[in-house]
């Protein structure tokens, strides 16, 4: 028993040093987007709906450079939503319709590569489980009209967000899982450029 029991803090002692502090992945995810000049990655995102106990998954690409951003999901259908001088814009082809809507300033920085970013500050932040460089992170914050908790993984070496969910205050849920992640390596001009049907329906708000 004598011999158990310094392998045992030998083993605590391993775990410990192995660990990451709340502080050092915030440094890291900070140090990952600081002066991102272009970010590009598959995208899957799920959206959860209590009311309809119903869960719809996109996939496809999203794009961002300072000032816009765009997410252009192929299945289960085209949908594309773009984000870009104060005006938010989604095709959704299944209705062939357009949505358009100005966009507050505050809001539109609230991409899935800043919201950590913007709330943690402002959260009582919590770290779970590390698994090789790859951490766990759930963010509660203190008041806050639109999100009610967040929660992410983090690569702890390079600080990019590898997946990221958020739960609105109506108990919505938005999940984000990245990968093929490509950061400042240019965006072709045709990204942006997109033909809608002359025969879409427009809804301004």
């Amino acid at each position: 028993m004598k011999k158990l029991i310094p392998l045992l803090i030998l083993t605590l002692l391993s775990l410990s040093l192995g660990a990451i502090s709340s502080a050092d992945l915030y440094k890291k995810l900070q140090s990952a987007y600081k002066g991102l000049s272009s970010y590009q990655a598959n995208v899957s995102q799920s959206n959860y709906y209590p009311q309809l106990k119903k869960t719809i998954t996109y996939t496809g690409k999203i794009y961002f450079t300072p000032g816009k951003m765009l997410m252009h999901f192929e299945k289960p259908n085209l949908q594309r939503l773009h984000i870009e001088a104060g005006q938010v814009t989604l095709y959704d082809a299944l209705s062939n319709t357009i949505f358009t809507s100005a966009i507050q300033p505050q809001y539109g920085r609230m991409n899935p590569l800043e919201i950590l970013q913007l709330y943690w500050d402002r959260s009582s932040v919590k770290l779970g489980k590390q698994k090789g460089d790859l951490v766990d992170v759930t963010l509660t914050p203190a008041k806050d009209a639109m999100l009610s908790s967040l929660s992410a993984t983090i690569n702890s070496k390079n600080g990019q967000v590898q997946k990221l969910s958020y739960k609105d205050a109506g108990g919505n849920t938005v999940s984000y899982s990245f990968s093929g992640i490509k950061l400042n390596g240019g965006i072709s001009a045709s990204v942006w450029k997109f033909s809608y049907p002359k025969d879409a329906q427009r809804i301004d708000q």
